[in-house]
């Protein structure tokens, strides 16, 4: 086994990081995001311009885990985690839990957050589970995208502080 978690990779790399958030998902069916490829594009000139941060689970140099951050853009306090993708070959690995607890720890670092939000379709019961066991709590329910895909929740986390050593 051999595992690596890491915020820093060069900006050669970003093509394969969303190459990776456009395959196959641990939780995302992409039905529910129509618009999901126009995201993945602008994506990857928010990371090359750093307004947006990734953190990456490498398993014997490939790409296993990515989770997609940024400072929010209504919340300046607010950590938007914006993608979380695992390979589903990577089940039970807490690969997931991981990424999602050093990006909250990231985020907190880099943008001084208080809280973190993020979203996901109100029927998908594998995130909702996940979520709710970080423990994040259903903040609003809404149609974040009007895109007829369906209800979001968003979910909230308070964090907390980060000592800065």
């Amino acid at each position: 086994m051999d595992f690596k978690f890491t915020s820093e990779y060069p900006f050669s790399k970003l093509d394969e990081i969303v190459a990776y958030l456009l395959g196959p998902c641990l939780w995302i069916p992409q039905a529910d995001y129509p618009d999901f490829l126009d995201w993945a594009e602008k994506t990857w000139k928010e990371l090359q311009k750093e307004s947006k941060g990734a953190l990456i689970a490498l398993s014997y140099h490939r790409l296993v885990g990515v989770t997609i951050y940024q400072r929010h853009k209504q919340y300046p306090d607010a950590l938007e985690i914006k993608n979380l993708t695992v390979r589903p070959d990577q089940r039970g690995r807490y690969i997931a839990s991981f990424l999602l607890r050093n990006t909250e720890i990231e985020g907190t670092r880099e943008f001084s957050s208080r809280f973190a939000l993020c979203d996901a379709k109100a029927r998908n019961l594998g995130v909702r589970g996940f979520l709710l066991k970080h423990p994040y709590r259903v903040a609003a329910k809404t149609d974040l995208y009007n895109l007829g895909a369906g209800e979001d929740l968003v979910y909230q986390k308070k964090l907390a502080p980060v000592l800065l050593i």
